[in-house]
């Protein structure tokens, strides 16, 4: 396979496939990692940005956080490669997909359900970011990939040189950008909703002739929230605030908002059923012709001169632990389209792994629970993890006192199966991130470079109490629990199960009893509803329960649990010399 030239020059270690598209920032190949045969697509910088010192240093910077984050909702990154004498290029994941934009110049507006399936996938990978005081910057559809499961990936974060942001995306700019001010969360959360807003109506919120139009549209026409329907406008309302302090504080605030508000209109599935619409969409748009590519084909091969180099350590490590580079919850292997014409690279992703044992039969609609159907599912869930009792997981409670996490198990269905993780609460003993590891009953937290074991006072007793929640909620006897003292339960489609507990029954369950009890107590509910998704193996991918007390307006919670990389190598011990 001959080796292509981008700009006279190609990154060492691989070879090129074909071109898949480019943008404002630079070309994209597919490539195959020579040592490793893995696929990658590699970003090359435009000669702009490449030749911007300032820029360069600011970005080498950027990509070391990158390469920390690993999160479904964002294209892994893997490598920033600088040539001796100019060039430069990005070694990130190949995701196979379509661009948003893509979608909807093809489909048109998506529907509630699909758009606020991919505004919340746009939030959680912003939340992620953020959490690394990484900005995206210039966020838009193109940036945006839609994979064949229907989550949103974000790609092309902090590639916009600080000034050109409004100029880079006029269309979903927030009026502080136009104003010269620094981009932030704030004008991430305004582009996410103006995101939402195309999905939603066909076409963004506002237009101009020239950038002076769109920058006054931004800065003084009222918002239109009249366009969209009834339930979603305060979200509409509330993301294109004119002034950011008006707006969520947070990417995961606002996505509390989103999930509060789509429970409220569409009911507790609507997430599975957004996903599937975005799905249907995805597909549809790949059976359409690939718009022309955006650039012209590579030149004659020339040889490839020493790099600097970030090192290879995450993609050689992700294919020695036999991970195929995954995406979203959906567990299907991807590959990467990027570019503002989202050009797709085609690779027909492998065929679930089965159990062996057929789903057991369930109602599709309302009904009592049949509990011999809903034990046998819950053994078929055991059994499937049990193969493969490894992963990543990432998860979120709203509603009452906020928490998140994400990070690794392992010995999933072991009664307390180790964790390590990033965690934080709202609460003032644990807004700020830690990074903890659970093993056995024992929390240890990093300090610095030191792991200590967590102890029993009021500057590490919160951070223990949100370490021994996060297992519990996203742990498979949470799951099996659920399914087991359901009093409704039905499959809702192939993959998707939806179903009620009482919260009484719950708070008896061994472990999972004070989290319920909690739980109980916070919103007075007298029973929680679930919704499950699982892979083609029967291993849980989504799982959300939500809980709402009596009245008008009552107090909720909403915990949900996300779960990727089935099988991944993980080791997670007691740190060494923590006593």
């Amino acid at each position: 396979m001959a080796r292509q030239v981008v700009d006279g020059w190609t990154v060492p270690g691989f070879t090129h496939v074909r071109e898949l598209g480019g943008g404002a920032s630079g070309r994209v190949v597919l490539a195959v990692d020579d040592v490793t045969q893995t696929k990658v697509a590699i970003k090359y910088l435009d000669r702009r940005l490449d030749g911007n010192e300032a820029f360069l240093s600011r970005f080498r910077l950027a990509a070391r956080r990158l390469a920390q984050i690993e999160d479904p909702n964002l294209v892994d990154f893997y490598d920033f490669v600088e040539a001796p004498h100019g060039g430069a290029a990005i070694v990130m994941e190949w995701v196979d997909g379509v661009s948003l934009r893509r979608v909807v110049d093809a489909q048109g507006p998506t529907g509630p359900l699909a758009a606020l399936s991919m505004l919340g996938g746009v939030l959680v990978g912003l939340a992620a970011a953020h959490a690394k005081d990484l900005v995206h910057g210039s966020l838009r559809p193109a940036n945006v990939l839609v994979d064949g499961e229907g989550n949103g990936r974000l790609v092309d974060l902090a590639l916009t040189p600080p000034g050109s942001e409004a100029q880079s995306g006029p269309v979903y700019a927030a009026p502080e950008l136009w104003d010269g001010a620094a981009a932030g969360q704030a004008s991430d959360i305004y582009a996410a909703t103006a995101i939402f807003y195309e999905c939603l109506t066909g076409h963004p919120p506002y237009s101009g002739r020239s950038q002076s139009a769109l920058a006054k549209a931004h800065r003084e026409a009222p918002i239109p929230a009249d366009e969209v329907p009834g339930p979603l406008r305060d979200l509409i309302l509330t993301g294109l605030a004119k002034k950011p302090s008006e707006r969520p504080s947070s990417a995961a605030d606002f996505l509390g908002a989103v999930e509060e508000a789509a429970v409220a209109a569409y009911g507790p599935a609507w997430e599975a059923q957004g996903r599937s619409r975005m799905t249907e969409l995805v597909k549809q748009t790949q059976a359409l012709p690939e718009p022309a590519p955006s650039r012209g084909g590579s030149r004659a091969p020339a040889a490839a001169p020493a790099a600097k180099r970030g090192g290879r350590g995450r993609l050689v490590a992700a294919v020695v632990a036999g991970v195929v580079v995954v995406g979203g919850a959906g567990g299907a292997a991807l590959a990467f389209g990027s570019g503002d014409d989202g050009k797709k690279a085609v690779q027909p992703p492998p065929s679930p792994a089965t159990s062996g044992t057929p789903t057991p039969a369930l109602p599709a609609g309302p009904g009592p629970v049949n509990p011999a159907a809903a034990a046998a599912l819950a053994a078929q869930v055991e059994q499937a993890v049990a193969r493969t009792p490894t992963g990543a997981f990432s998860y979120r409670r709203t509603g009452g006192s906020a928490i998140k996490a994400q990070g690794s198990f392992a010995q999933a269905t072991a009664a307390s199966p180790s964790y390590q993780m990033s965690v934080s609460g709202q609460g003032a003993n644990v807004r700020r991130t830690a990074q903890a590891r659970l093993v056995a009953d024992t929390t240890y937290l990093r300090s610095r470079n030191t792991w200590r074991p967590a102890g029993n006072n009021a500057r590490t007793r919160g951070y223990v109490n949100l370490v021994s929640h996060v297992r519990w909620s996203s742990s498979v006897s949470n799951v099996t629990t659920l399914l087991r003292t359901s009093t409704s339960l039905r499959k809702t489609n192939a993959t998707t199960y939806q179903g009620t507990v009482p919260l009484a029954r719950l708070s008896q369950a061994p472990g999972l009893g004070p989290l319920y009890a909690e739980v109980a107590r916070t919103t007075g509910a007298q029973q929680v509803t679930f919704v499950m998704q699982f892979d083609g193996a029967m291993r849980p991918l989504q799982v959300r329960v939500r809980a709402a007390g009596p009245g008008a307006k009552p107090r909720s919670q909403l915990l949900h649990t996300s779960y990727s990389r089935w099988g991944q190598k993980v080791s997670i011990t007691a740190p060494r010399g923590a006593g």
